[in-house]
C-alpha cells in the first residue's frame, strides 16, 4: 500500500459548502497545474550573527511525531474599525525527514487579493546565523519560498519570523468561498486563510506546491500547534478555535494539531455555550438571530456526539460556531463559520439549511481536520464524507426529513462529472459545489448500500483511526473500504470515478 503523507512535515482549508440556485452545463475536465511557476521570487538576505543561539531540538524517539509538529505563533493587532491588521508570525520547525532542505515553503492565499497582503520583513534564525530579508513577494502569487542560510539537515531546527500587514477587503453577502474568506461586512470581520501557512513536505520529493485557483478550498496543509493572540479595540468580541483566554481586549487561543486557524470579530456578537462529552461548544451570532444562534449551538453539540460515535473521538479541545458574512460555510481547526443567510432564514424547523451546514462543517473536524487530504486535487476525500454526514445527522435526529434532505441538497441540482474532479475542472465554486458534492453523496450512499451498515461504519472508524493526523490519498480510501467490504467494489468505483485505480 502506498503510504499516506505523514502527519507532520514527513511530513508534509477547507472544504466549504454554500447555497445557490442550480447551475446548468457540465464543465470540462482539465489537468491541474500542480507546481508554482518557475521564477517565484525568493528573498534577498544579509547574514548577521545571531544575538542568541537557537535552542537545540528536543530529543525524540523514532515515530514520536507529536514533538515534531511545527509550532506557529500568530500575534495580531486588529484595527477593527479601520479594517486591517498588523501581524508578527513565528514558525519553529524541525526537519523530521531524512532529506536535506535548502528552503521552506509557505502558501499565502490572501495575497491573491490585490493590495491585501504586505510582507514587511522576514528573518530566518539557524544556529548562530540570522538572515534578515528584503521581501520580493509579487502581488497575486500565493507560494512564498524562503531560502535558508545553509542546508537544514535531518533533526535540525530553525525559526522563521515574518512581519506583515493584511488590509481586509469587503465581502458581499452573495460571495462564494474562497472569495471573501478574509473580508469585512458592516457587522463583522472574518479572517480565514489570512496568514502564510506551511505547505506539505513529501519525503524524497520536496515541498508540495500548487496553482491557486479560486474554487472550493485551494489549500493543503500539514498539522501545526498554533497559538493565536488578537489585540483589538474595546467592545470587540473575537471568536476562534481552541481554549479561550481573555485579558481586557486581548484574546488568546491555542489549537494543537491544527490544519488551519481562523478568527472572526464583531462589535455585535453575542455568545451561548454548552458542553457535550466534556467538549465545550460555543456559538457566536448577531443579535438579530438569537433563535438561530441557540439552534446552531445545539446542532453542533448533537453533531459532535453523533460523529464521535460513528467515526471516532472528536480531535480538538473545543468547537466554536460563528455566524459569518457571506454565502457559505467554512471549516477551520476547532472553528466553523456559517453563512448569515441560513441564520436569517431559519424558521425554527428541523428541516433547515442551518442544520445541514452546521452538521457538514462539524463533520469536517474529522474529515479535513484530523484526516487531511489534498483539497485542490482530491477534494472529494473530505467533501464526500462531510456532505454525507448531513444525511447521517438527519437520519439520527430527524429521520422524517431525510427525503427533504435528498431533494433540497442533492437531486434538485444538475449533477454531472466524476467524483474525483479537481478544483481546476471548474470555473467557479457554485458549479463545483453543486455538481461534485451531490455526486459524492450518491457515491457514498451507494458504497454504504453495497457494504451494508455494519461494514460501512466499521470502515469509517478504521479509516479515521488509521489516518488521523495524516494526509490521505484516494488509494488509501479505496484500500480501506475494500478491507471491510464482502463484495467487489470495483464496479462502483468505475461508475463514479474517472481514475478509479490511482
Amino acid at each position: 500500500m502506498r503510504k499516506p503523507f505523514s502527519l507532520l512535515l514527513t511530513l508534509s482549508l477547507t472544504g466549504c459548502v454554500a447555497l445557490a440556485a442550480p447551475q446548468t452545463g457540465s464543465p470540462p475536465l482539465t489537468t491541474p497545474d500542480r507546481e508554482a511557476p518557475t521564477g517565484t521570487p525568493l528573498l534577498a538576505f544579509t547574514a548577521t550573527p545571531a544575538p542568541l543561539a537557537t535552542p537545540s531540538p528536543e530529543p525524540h524517539e523514532p515515530g514520536d511525531v507529536a514533538s515534531l509538529i511545527p509550532n506557529v505563533t500568530l500575534d495580531v493587532e486588529l484595527f477593527y474599525r479601520e479594517r486591517w491588521m498588523r501581524v508578527r508570525q513565528t514558525v519553529e520547525l524541525t526537519n523530521a525527514t531524512p532529506d536535506v532542505w535548502d528552503e521552506v515553503v509557505f502558501n499565502v492565499p490572501v495575497n491573491a487579493t490585490p493590495e491585501a497582503f504586505y510582507l514587511d520583513a522576514l528573518t530566518v534564525t539557524l544556529d548562530d546565523t540570522v538572515q534578515e530579508g528584503t521581501p520580493g513577494f509579487f502581488a497575486g502569487e500565493t507560494i512564498l519560498r524562503v531560502p535558508l542560510p545553509r542546508p537544514l539537515h535531518p533533526d535540525e531546527t530553525l525559526s522563521i519570523e515574518m512581519r506583515y500587514r493584511v488590509v481586509i477587503p469587503p465581502v458581499g453577502p452573495t460571495d462564494w468561498p474562497p472569495t471573501g474568506t478574509t473580508g469585512w461586512t458592516f457587522d463583522l470581520i472574518q479572517a480565514g486563510e489570512w496568514y502564510p501557512a506551511l505547505v506539505p513536505y513529501i519525503q524524497g520529493e520536496g515541498w508540495h506546491t500548487w496553482r491557486y485557483h479560486p474554487v472550493g478550498d485551494p489549500t493543503f496543509y500539514p498539522l501545526s500547534n498554533t497559538r493565536l493572540t488578537v489585540r483589538t479595540e474595546e467592545g470587540i468580541t473575537v471568536a476562534s478555535g481552541g481554549p479561550v483566554g481573555r485579558e481586557g481586549n486581548v484574546w488568546r487561543f491555542e489549537v494543537r494539531g491544527a490544519r488551519g486557524v481562523a478568527f472572526l470579530a464583531s462589535d455585535r456578537y453575542e455568545v451561548v455555550e454548552r458542553e457535550i462529552n466534556g467538549i465545550p461548544v460555543r456559538s457566536y451570532y448577531l443579535p438579530e438571530t438569537p433563535e438561530a444562534g441557540q439552534a446552531a449551538l445545539n446542532i453542533a453539540a448533537d453533531a459532535v456526539a453523533l460523529f464521535s460515535e460513528l467515526y471516532g473521538p472528536y480531535p480538538y479541545e473545543s468547537l466554536t460556531v460563528a455566524e459569518n458574512g457571506f454565502f457559505g460555510g467554512m471549516e477551520y481547526s476547532a472553528l466553523i463559520s456559517i453563512s448569515d443567510y441560513v441564520y436569517n432564514t431559519y424558521t425554527g424547523e428541523p428541516n433547515s439549511f442551518l442544520a445541514a451546514l452546521v452538521a457538514h462543517e462539524t463533520a469536517h473536524q474529522w474529515w479535513y481536520g484530523a484526516v487531511g487530504n489534498d483539497q485542490a486535487n482530491e477534494p472529494w476525500l473530505d467533501e464526500s464524507l462531510a456532505f454525507y454526514s448531513e444525511l447521517l445527522y438527519f437520519e439520527r435526529y430527524y429521520p422524517e426529513y431525510t427525503d427533504w434532505w435528498w431533494e433540497a441538497r442533492v437531486t434538485r441540482f444538475n449533477l454531472s462529472g466524476p467524483v474525483d474532479a479537481t478544483i481546476y475542472s471548474y470555473e467557479n465554486s457554485s458549479d463545483f459545489i453543486l455538481s461534485m458534492y451531490g455526486q459524492a453523496a450518491l457515491f457514498i450512499h451507494d458504497l454504504r448500500g453495497m457494504m451494508g451498515d455494519e461494514a460501512f461504519f466499521a470502515f469509517l472508524q478504521d479509516y479515521y483511526r488509521t489516518y488521523a493526523g495524516q494526509i490521505v490519498t484516494a488509494r488509501d480510501f479505496f484500500e480501506a473500504a475494500r478491507r471491510h467490504a464482502a463484495v467487489d467494489l470495483t464496479p462502483l468505483f468505475e461508475a463514479y470515478f474517472a481514475n478509479p485505480e490511482p
